[in-house]
């Protein structure tokens, strides 16, 4: 005999996979950009486990694989434009410079720099024969 859980149980974690997904997008638009990361690989998750041995997936299933595919690329989207924006505009840059500047004792700029010397690889130069 074949088990198979009942639509109920199928239903309720569809609706939680919507749930998951739709603080992902939340999270998305209000620009805090770690949670959407996060929580959109698990709604996407939780909606494929929605399915268990049924045929077809359960519509929440379907809608929370979609929001959390569109909350993941509105992030993805909003940290580029973000880092477009710190890298071409120099008042986004200054005010970047001046939160550093006062909460650390050196700007922005500065802590690229000493990032940069720190990491730096030094090859070995080559000897020509």
């Amino acid at each position: 005999m074949e088990y198979v859980k009942s639509e109920a149980k199928h239903s309720k974690t569809a609706y939680s996979a919507l749930t998951v997904s739709g603080l992902s997008f939340l999270s998305a638009v209000l620009g805090l950009s770690l949670f959407p990361f996060i929580l959109s690989p698990i709604a996407m998750i939780i909606s494929h486990l929605s399915k268990g041995r049924m045929k077809v997936r359960h519509f929440a299933a379907q809608a929370a694989t979609l929001v959390a595919i569109l909350a993941f690329i509105i992030n993805g989207g909003m940290i580029a434009l973000g880092v477009y924006k710190f890298k071409t505009d120099p008042q986004v840059r200054n005010r970047y410079n001046a939160v550093m500047q006062e909460m650390y004792g050196m700007s922005f700029d500065e802590y690229l720099a000493n990032v940069k010397e720190e990491i730096s690889i030094m090859l070995p130069e080559t000897q020509g024969k």
